[in-house]
């Protein structure tokens, strides 16, 4: 139980916090890392419209760009935080 109560915690920090910070100052690097990280483009291009770029997208509205279900778009977005979480 315990674990599961760290691993919400380190996902709450990475999504409100760091990915936003380090997608805005650094987003070469952004980029490169979440390219490493997977190689599913749906992954790779929610995690950009939703962190990198001048304006970051709300799910609904990457849901509405890629035209899928915004069900799909929060299930990508947990496997890359489940990645970057458990490596």
């Amino acid at each position: 139980m315990l674990d599961s109560v760290k691993h919400k915690v380190v996902a709450v920090w990475l999504t409100h916090g760091f990915l936003r910070r380090i997608a805005k100052r650094y987003p070469d690097y952004f980029v490169s890392w979440i390219n490493d990280l997977t190689d599913n483009r749906n992954c790779r291009k929610i995690m950009q419209l939703r962190y990198a770029g001048d304006s970051p997208l709300k799910f609904e509205a990457i849901a509405y760009e890629m035209n899928t279900d915004i069900r799909n778009v929060f299930m990508y977005h947990k496997r890359v935080i489940d990645k970057i979480i458990l490596g």
